[in-house]
């Protein structure tokens, strides 16, 4: 009797599957590089987004108070979107050109909306008067321009309520000279207290 192979059929049936599984390995790792691209380009955009800048208009030089305000007194940096600054985007630096300095503008600070007025100072009805002060009659804090002041002159007059214009430097006699801009009507009781040396001020709050 003469044996004969055989083929097992169930063996065969199991090897059947093997194609599936490639397809199912090659399915996982398209979607996992999909996955990953798609991860890459949030995180680019959002990159993006958290160092997004805008152009603003910062002093290239000083300026003084009332001087007007040239291009050529100005440039142009780079900030953050969210930097919390208030500032002239560089787009609108034809609002600043041509108005005049309402403080001393400082090189290299940022220029605000209010940094810069259309009107000369003084206006019509007002006066500056230059105050001449020794020390401890005026804040040994420093004046800036814009602060609102008493001025005390002593002589049984209710104080007058003024501006800070400029205020100088301390000289070596230990005076300084403040500019104040108040109502035309009470300069000249104001010089003439300045020249008796009858002239004390108070700052008040800023706000």
């Amino acid at each position: 009797m003469t044996a004969t192979a055989t083929r097992n059929p169930e063996r065969v049936d199991a090897a059947a599957p093997r194609p599936l599984r490639r397809r199912r390995s090659s399915r996982r790792l398209l979607l996992a590089v999909t996955l990953g691209v798609i991860g890459a380009l949030l995180g680019a955009y959002a990159y993006r987004g958290a160092v997004a800048r805008e152009g603003v208009v910062v002093m290239a030089r000083s300026l003084p108070f009332g001087s007007v305000v040239q291009l050529s007194d100005l440039r142009e940096i780079q900030l953050p979107l969210d930097s919390g600054l208030i500032s002239v985007a560089w787009n609108d630096v034809g609002t600043v050109v041509g108005q005049l300095a309402a403080t001393d503008l400082r090189a290299g600070q940022t220029v605000t909306p209010d940094a810069v007025m259309s009107n000369r100072v003084p206006a019509p009805g007002e006066a500056v008067v230059g105050l001449s002060v020794e020390a401890g009659r005026a804040p040994s804090a420093t004046l800036a321009p814009r602060d609102e002041v008493l001025v005390v002159t002593g002589t049984g007059s209710p104080p007058t309520r003024a501006t800070v214009v400029r205020a100088g430097d301390v000289d070596v006699s230990g005076r300084r000279t403040v500019d104040v801009l108040v109502p035309q009507a009470d300069a000249e009781e104001l010089a003439l207290a300045s020249v008796d040396d009858r002239v004390a001020i108070v700052l008040l709050g800023r706000g």
